[in-house]
């Protein structure tokens, strides 16, 4: 849970001609002692293509290939206090590049790249929220899974990589050509390996076993910073989980005991209570509900609404249609569930020539916040005129 790393999106981008490239990306995911290629695809294009097409919020390792990179291979690299720099770049100033040794036996490979190129490229792929942890220049990243690998014994073509072994099954040579072939049938360990994941798995193995393996890669100072920044990053979210995760311990024993104390105390409350009980305090406490009701009668509670209110309410609705013959303010008592209940009502009779009318306000008085129900209990012809007389039940 705590490794700086489960995931890895290992990108080889490829310089090709007119400022086109190619990008394969792998995200390499790591469960375990499992590594595994969840994800891969090949993208060919311009930069933007490519950036729109690459994942985000994962760990990057790049590789950058083809046009702009120059290997060179030099011998006896034990050779002590050996400058393999000048002996393989005599006349070119290293202030302007980025330099990478890649050692196999006595062989060492000088790999350089302009720092305003590689700047570039690792500088719109930041801008882009692609964040770029390790960069290293070719595959020769593959050096350090070579024991892993199988099939090398007689060399392999891999996305334009060449290895070269000598009779003895160690690397002897390598080189990139754009469009080469590819020739061989590698594993890594007993899994089949594509061609294409050749070097994202090189590069993510160096990433996940950055403390156990030396890594190839190129001398920027600025990405191997901001790698040892995520890596105190990462320490410090390991130390934060651990400390979030015994506070949490504590305070799930803190609840539970809580919890337990707690329910021995309702159940203590419950005795007492039975305990103390007594009929007298139960008739105190009938008389003064009973006061209360006689008390809130005198004050016209009506179900908490005034008279005046309720009149000015009813008599600012109605329609001019209608003619209000008798408001009557009542109160019936109800037994709901064996429990007696006190319903405030408002009986209106009036009589009107339009039955719309009546419907309208009936409609009106149902949104007002205070009504619970309206009812039209009654609506027929007067005798005597040609008016309707009707009564209306108003529940509040």
């Amino acid at each position: 849970m705590f490794e700086p790393f489960e995931q890895i999106l290992a990108i080889e981008l490829a310089l090709l001609q007119n400022e086109t490239y190619r990008c394969s990306y792998a995200v390499i995911t790591r469960k375990g002692d499992s590594i595994d290629a969840a994800e891969h695809h090949t993208v060919e294009g311009t930069l933007v293509k490519v950036l729109e097409r690459l994942p985000r919020k994962i760990p990057v390792t790049l590789a950058i290939s083809g046009k702009g990179i120059i290997h060179k291979q030099v011998k006896g690299s034990g050779t002590e206090n050996k400058d393999l720099f000048r002996t393989a770049f005599p006349s070119v100033e290293r202030k302007d590049f980025y330099v990478q040794e890649a050692f196999s036996g006595d062989l060492v490979w000088i790999s350089i790249i302009r720092k305003s190129l590689a700047d570039d490229m690792v500088g719109k792929l930041q801008t882009a929220g692609v964040h770029v942890y390790a960069l290293s220049l070719g595959a020769l990243p593959v050096i350090s899974i070579w024991k892993l690998l199988s099939g090398t014994d007689e060399g392999f073509s891999a996305s334009g990589h060449q290895f070269n072994v000598d009779q003895a099954g160690a690397l002897s040579g390598y080189r990139y050509a754009e469009g080469t072939e590819n020739i061989g049938n590698l594993k890594l360990g007993d899994t089949k390996l594509k061609p294409a994941l050749l070097v994202p798995y090189a590069l993510a193995f160096q990433l996940f076993l950055h403390g156990k393996l030396l890594a190839i890669k190129a001398d920027d100072t600025q990405v191997d910073n901001r790698f040892k920044d995520f890596l105190e990053l990462s320490k410090l979210k390991k130390k934060a989980g651990i400390f979030v995760f015994a506070l949490l311990g504590l305070l799930v024993i803190s609840f539970l005991a809580l919890t337990h104390y707690n329910s021995e105390n309702a159940k203590l409350n419950e005795q007492v209570g039975a305990l103390t009980a007594t009929a007298d305090q139960s008739d105190l406490l009938k008389k003064e509900i009973t006061g209360q009701k006689i008390l809130l009668n005198k004050l016209g509670w009506n179900g908490g609404y005034s008279h005046a209110f309720l009149l000015n309410e009813i008599g600012s609705s109605k329609p001019r249609a209608l003619t209000l013959n008798e408001v009557v303010f009542d109160q019936v008592k109800e037994e709901v569930a064996g429990a007696e209940d006190v319903l405030a009502l408002v009986k209106i009779a009036g009589e009107t020539a339009n039955l719309t009318a009546v419907n309208n306000w009936i409609f009106l008085l149902k949104e007002k916040k205070w009504a619970k129900e309206v009812k039209l209990l009654r609506y027929q012809q007067d005798t005597e005129s040609e008016n309707f007389e009707f009564n209306l039940l108003i529940q509040y």
